[in-house]
């Protein structure tokens, strides 16, 4: 049978597909369970999970499954996007302030950037268990794996919080000569330092609120905190509307205040609309099981891991491409935010993806699985050849936007776009795979050892001869940042037609809390 079943007919005509956006109007309707509420908001039931499928359970041709897909991915892409625009807004405003401020700035933002990688490993590990959980009808799972996540990203972000908070003025003068820019910086780490822990919290309930299948009220929040940092960062950098000109401890903040906000909204939001990620007192004693814990951190760790090692081999990409030259440098700075566009969209696909495949293995439906990866795989390649079509017959335009640059970079610009437009349905694919698909199924060992080989066995030592040694063009050092992803092409491939990341997690026995939902 089709995923949306008959056990949703009895609900009005207009509310079986109601989203996840709709807010407290409709979230303070009385439903018998917080599952039951969790089916509604998603329009998805629970009671087929452990059905027989049919040859189209995953209901790949009806309007219905394109909306729920469309419903997933394009929040978390619209989400993607305002934090790029966001980023690019910062250093605009910031920019007025002059070089100094900028590199301050810029060096608390790359800091910060390698936690944020952290937090979004812890994040994902959540993702994946609740997605598996609430296909395998476990709420009470879902709520116990929620509350030990947060405990687990809590107790990971104290002592850099701690670092960041007290004694950031030592550690930043170890990393930077220049004592004005290390001043600057560390005030800035010192404001933000709350900023580290309330992220994580933020992080955690929104990968358990996509997993549920609910990437409105992440998108919402965040639009908010977005306006609000914005408008902050006008009033406080530089004094305007009678507020103090605070130069980067304004920008500082304005971070802190817009991030609070967005925390805020979020648990107002889940306690207040009776959500059942609203978390008790018990939920977290529930959590504090060693078995509980052992097995969440076994899962969890390899997915941290690569996120971290993913996050130092990036930066460590961007640093060496500084020995390239000014030039070089200068086409980065345009490649970077673009990259950062074009991504977002597949980044809401790989969200799509993993959340609905992590259902159907959670429920055991490994045939529906299977349809769902072929089904985003191609409309995946599909798109990504589409945009990267337009990206190449585009490439004057987008070149012309910079009308300051010289003959020569924008030049090398155009080129540059030309070698993105032909290999980036590489590295896309690559991520739909591995996000979307093996880590759906809990193959983090795989992707770990995958993710770990490839880039600092093969893409970074490649990359070092390159700059370092080899002295190479720009060209073919840009081209080079792909070799990692070529190499990972055909292994991930094969390790998805052998089909062993199809696992359902949720079929260990539990303690006897694994009751399935209430509360």
């Amino acid at each position: 049978m089709h995923i949306e079943d008959a056990s949703l007919t009895h609900i009005p005509k207009g509310r079986k597909h109601l989203q996840c956006g709709q807010f407290f109007s409709v979230a303070r309707r009385r439903f018998s369970t917080p599952v039951r509420r969790y089916n509604i908001e998603c329009g998805i039931s629970m009671a087929t999970t452990n059905s027989t499928p049919t040859s189209d359970s995953t209901g790949l041709n009806n309007r219905a499954f394109w909306l729920r897909v469309a419903a997933l991915a394009l929040p978390v892409a619209a989400q993607m996007v305002l934090q790029s625009l966001l980023g690019m807004a910062d250093v605009i405003m910031v920019g007025g302030l002059g070089p100094t401020a900028i590199a301050a700035v810029g060096l608390a933002a790359k800091l910060q950037f390698l936690l944020l990688v952290l937090m979004a490993g812890i994040g994902a590990g959540c993702s994946v268990l609740v997605a598996q959980y609430s296909g395998a009808d476990d709420f009470r799972s879902c709520q116990r794996t929620l509350a030990l996540t947060l405990m687990f990203g809590t107790a990971v972000m104290v002592p850099f919080t701690l670092a960041f908070g007290f004694l950031s003025h030592f550690w930043v003068s170890l990393i930077n000569p220049d004592p004005e820019v290390v001043a600057l910086t560390a005030t800035y780490l010192r404001i933000t330092a709350l900023v580290l822990l309330s992220t994580q919290i933020i992080v955690i309930f929104e990968a358990g609120l996509r997993a549920l299948g609910n990437t409105g009220v992440p998108l919402v929040m965040a639009a908010i905190a977005a306006v609000l940092n914005v408008v902050l960062n006008y009033l406080l950098i530089f004094g305007n509307g009678g507020f103090p000109a605070l130069g980067v401890a304004g920008a500082a903040w304005a971070t802190l205040l817009s991030r609070v906000l967005q925390l805020t909204g979020i648990l107002c939001w889940v306690y207040l609309s009776g959500h059942g990620f609203g978390l008790r007192i018990t939920h977290f004693a529930e959590a504090l099981n060693r078995k509980v814990f052992m097995r969440y951190f076994n899962f969890a760790s390899p997915i941290i891991v690569n996120h971290v090692v993913w996050g130092v081999g990036n930066a460590t990409y961007h640093i060496l491409t500084g020995y390239a030259g000014t030039d070089a440098l200068a086409v980065m700075g345009v490649i970077v935010p673009i990259e950062s566009l074009f991504f977002a969209l597949f980044i809401g696909l790989a969200n799509a993806s993993a959340v609905m495949i992590g259902r159907a293995l959670g429920g055991s439906r490994n045939d529906d699985a299977w349809r769902l990866y072929r089904f985003f795989d191609r409309l995946t390649l599909s798109v990504a050849l589409l945009f990267s079509l337009a990206v190449f017959i585009c490439r004057p335009l987008i070149v012309g936007v910079f009308n300051n640059m010289d003959e020569a970079t924008a030049a090398l610009l155009t080129d540059t776009l030309g070698i993105f437009s032909l290999l980036i349905w590489v590295k896309v694919l690559n991520m739909l795979r591995i996000l979307g698909v093996l880590r759906a199924g809990g193959d983090n060992r795989f992707c770990l050892l995958m993710d770990t080989v490839v880039t600092w066995c093969i893409g970074l030592p490649l990359f070092v001869l390159g700059v370092l040694w080899l002295n190479l063009p720009f060209l073919a050092i840009y081209l080079l940042m792909y070799v990692e992803d070529m190499a990972k092409f055909m292994p991930v491939r094969i390790r998805i037609r052998l089909r062993r990341w199809m696992n359902n997690l949720t079929t260990e026995p539990e303690p006897s809390t694994a009751s399935k939902a209430s509360g």
